[in-house]
């Protein structure tokens, strides 16, 4: 491990516990996806946590992403979730995924069709979302990797059955906060489809050392852009036939 990864983790940590948030890595922001992934894998190993999933985005004719969620904050919703007194914390409404086997590195890439038989329940998730960084759209897409692409956690809904038969990409969203619809449309994934970053992700990480396994999570990009809120509100999320989400931001 580098003295910058080093000093990146120092850097998110000390956020992380308590201290200010900051302007961006410096000199020590990683200048390749290796070195961000790094990053990741240290501020988890520190936090004495472990990856219990992935959140991933492949835009068409954007930069891809992706993240290690930590397995602490995968929860079931209905849930309650803190937001310190004074601040705002970001919440998505997303699809995602427990995958049922592991997908280890192959000499041939992953087709579609094998990404979805390998794939054991599809569920609702609402992220929770807080950067490290004064303003997070300001840092490069390296040192947001670094951070983990600001998460903080992931409330999942109930396994639905019946999800294969359903056109994913088009079911329509709905987001409310404090009894207020935020958010109702139809689509909105910004892959275009949630099976497209499932797919770039498992066929992309064996090259980075690292494979998806048996009963990870991986959420798929928000479907209702990413939206600021107050604590002390009720927040739900989630998709026609697909069930919702419920928050409770305390």
């Amino acid at each position: 491990m580098t003295d910058t990864t080093q000093q990146a983790a120092d850097i998110l940590m000390a956020v992380r516990q308590g201290g200010p948030r900051v302007a961006g890595l410096g000199a020590a922001a990683p200048r390749d996806e290796a070195t961000a992934f790094a990053i990741q894998r240290e501020v988890l190993r520190r936090r004495g946590a472990r990856a219990g999933g992935w959140k991933c985005a492949a835009p068409p004719g954007k930069p891809t992403s992706a993240a290690m969620l930590d397995a602490a904050g995968i929860r079931p919703g209905p849930a309650t979730w803190p937001v310190p007194p004074g601040e705002k914390i970001g919440i998505e409404t997303e699809i995602a995924f427990r995958l049922g086997r592991d997908l280890p590195g192959r000499g041939t890439p992953y087709t579609l069709d094998e990404i979805k038989d390998a794939i054991a329940a599809c569920f609702p998730a609402i992220e929770m979302v807080a950067s490290r960084y004064i303003d997070p759209s300001g840092v490069s897409p390296l040192e947001a990797m670094a951070d983990s692409i600001a998460h903080a956690g992931l409330v999942i809904g109930a396994e639905v059955p019946g999800w294969r038969d359903m056109d994913l990409k088009s079911l329509t969203v709905r987001q409310t906060c404090g009894g207020a619809v935020q958010v109702e449309k139809v689509g909105g994934n910004p892959s275009g489809d949630p099976f497209t970053p499932l797919l770039w992700l498992a066929n992309h990480l064996p090259g980075l050392g690292m494979t998806l396994e048996a009963g990870q999570v991986v959420t798929t990009g928000s479907c209702t852009g990413l939206l600021w809120v107050d604590g002390g509100q009720r927040v739900t999320g989630g998709f026609a036939g697909l069930g919702e989400v419920v928050v409770d931001l305390a």
